[in-house]
C-alpha cells in the first residue's frame, strides 16, 4: 500500500478555531494519527455558515486544510469545498466529525469509495439528526466511531456499525502534576465551566452554593441572554462569580485552586426542556483530574458514565437535585489530604489506562482490524 493511500483526512462539518471540547477533540484527533506514524490532513470550513448551505455545487466555499506530520501541524492552506470533494478518493482513511450537523455530510459520503475506511464521529451538534438517519445507508467499510458509551447507545437506535473509544488527555499533561499540593486549594471554593446554555444546568450549582462558600462560573456567553439574566438573579446575595471566558492559562489556575469542579449539565433544562446531549463524554471532568481537582457531577448519563470509569461514583449527584449536589461538596471539602490524593490517583491511573491521545490512533486501528474481521464473518461466511 502506497504511503498516499495510508494518508488519513479528518473532516470537521464546523469550524475549529474556537476552543471549546469538540472543536479541541477533533484537533487531538489529527495530531494523535499524525504521531501515530500516519500523514493527516485536517480539513474544516472557513465560516460557520458553511453548515446551511444545502447544495454545495451552487457554491464556492472555503475549507482551511492543515498537515499534520509527526504530531505538529505543519502547513495550512485554503482550498475550495470542490478542490475538497476531488482529492477525497485519495485517502485511505476518511473520518467526519460532526456528521449530524450539515447536509453537506452527504458529499463527502458521495464521493468515498469501498475501498476506504470511513469513520464517522459525532460530538454533539446534531442540527441535521432526523434528516441523515433517513437518508442513511450502512455500508461494510463505514464505522460510525463515538467518543462514549451513551454516544454509541444512541447511535445504535439508528444503525449497527457502532463502536465507542475514549480519548481526552496527553500523557504529557497527565504527567506535568504529578506533586498533588493540597495546600494552596481553597477548601471553600467551587469552579464550574462552559458556555452558558441551559442545559449545563449551572443553576444548581449557584442554588447548591453557602453563604460561606465561593463558586466561580467560567464560560463565554451565549446568544441565550435570558438564561444569563436568570443565573444572574440567582447569584444575587450570594458569592457567586460569572467571569465569563479566559486565558486557559488563568482558566486553569482558577481550578487548580478550587476544591472541586462541578458539571452541572443536564437532560433536562429549567424549561423543562428535553435535551438529550447534553453532555456525550464530558471532557470538563478530565481537565480537572489533569488540573489536581476532584470533579463532581451530575448523572447526565454520559458524565455518570466517565465518573463510573474514573472510580469517582460517589462523587454523582442526581440531575439538578442541589441539595445531594450541596452533600457532595461538603464530601469533599472535608476529605483528608490522603483520602483527596487517593481518589485523584485512582483516577489518573484510569485516564492512563483508558483515555490517552497518545496512543488513541493505534486503538482506532485496532478496532478497524476488529471490524474488518466481523465483516469477513457476516459477509463470507470466514473463520
Amino acid at each position: 500500500m502506497t504511503e498516499k493511500k495510508d494518508k488519513a483526512l479528518v473532516f470537521s462539518i464546523l469550524p475549529v478555531k474556537k476552543t471549546g471540547g469538540g472543536e479541541g477533540y477533533t484537533v487531538n484527533c489529527a495530531t494523535s494519527i499524525s504521531i501515530s506514524g500516519t500523514e493527516c490532513d485536517l480539513i474544516c470550513p472557513v465560516e460557520a455558515n458553511f453548515i446551511q448551505i444545502r447544495d454545495s455545487s451552487r457554491f464556492e466555499n472555503l475549507c482551511d486544510t492543515t498537515v499534520f506530520i509527526e504530531g505538529k501541524a505543519s502547513t495550512s492552506i485554503t482550498k475550495k469545498f470542490s478542490e475538497v470533494l476531488m482529492e477525497i478518493p485519495n485517502y485511505r482513511y476518511v473520518w467526519i466529525h460532526q456528521y449530524l450537523g450539515s447536509p453537506l455530510v452527504y458529499d463527502l459520503l458521495l464521493v468515498s469509495h469501498n475501498r476506504q475506511m470511513v469513520l464517522l464521529t459525532n460530538l454533539g451538534f446534531e442540527e441535521n439528526y432526523d434528516d441523515f438517519w433517513i437518508r442513511y445507508n450502512k455500508l461494510p467499510n463505514h464505522l460510525f466511531l463515538e467518543i462514549s458509551q451513551y454516544s454509541a447507545k444512541r447511535t445504535q437506535n439508528n444503525t449497527s456499525n457502532v463502536s465507542y473509544l475514549y480519548a481526552g488527555a496527553w500523557r504529557n499533561t497527565l504527567e506535568k502534576y504529578l506533586n498533588i499540593n493540597l495546600s494552596s486549594k481553597n477548601t471553600r471554593q467551587f469552579v464550574s465551566v462552559g458556555r452558558l446554555l441551559p442545559h449545563k444546568s449551572f443553576e444548581t450549582a449557584i442554588d447548591a452554593v453557602s453563604k460561606n462558600e465561593k463558586l466561580v462560573i467560567i464560560g463565554p456567553n451565549s446568544s441565550d441572554t435570558y438564561y444569563k439574566k436568570f443565573l444572574e438573579d440567582k447569584s444575587k446575595g450570594k458569592n457567586v462569580h460569572l467571569v465569563g471566558e479566559m486565558l486557559t492559562s488563568d482558566k486553569d489556575k482558577i481550578i487548580s485552586n478550587s476544591i472541586a469542579l462541578i458539571a452541572n449539565s443536564s437532560s433536562l433544562t429549567y424549561r423543562k426542556q428535553i435535551f438529550e446531549q447534553s453532555e456525550l463524554l464530558g471532557l470538563v471532568i478530565l481537565e480537572a483530574i489533569l488540573s489536581n481537582t476532584l470533579p463532581i457531577t451530575s448523572s447526565q448519563p454520559a458524565l455518570k458514565e466517565v465518573m463510573d470509569v474514573l472510580n469517582l461514583s460517589e462523587l454523582v449527584y442526581p440531575e439538578r437535585d442541589s441539595q445531594s449536589l450541596k452533600s457532595k461538596m461538603a464530601l469533599v471539602s472535608y476529605l483528608s489530604d490522603f483520602e483527596y490524593k487517593a481518589l485523584l490517583d485512582q483516577a489518573r491511573k484510569m485516564i492512563e489506562q483508558h483515555f490517552l491521545w497518545d496512543n488513541y490512533w493505534l486503538r482506532v486501528k485496532e478496532m478497524i482490524e476488529k471490524q474488518n474481521i466481523m465483516r469477513d464473518v457476516e459477509i463470507y461466511g470466514k473463520i
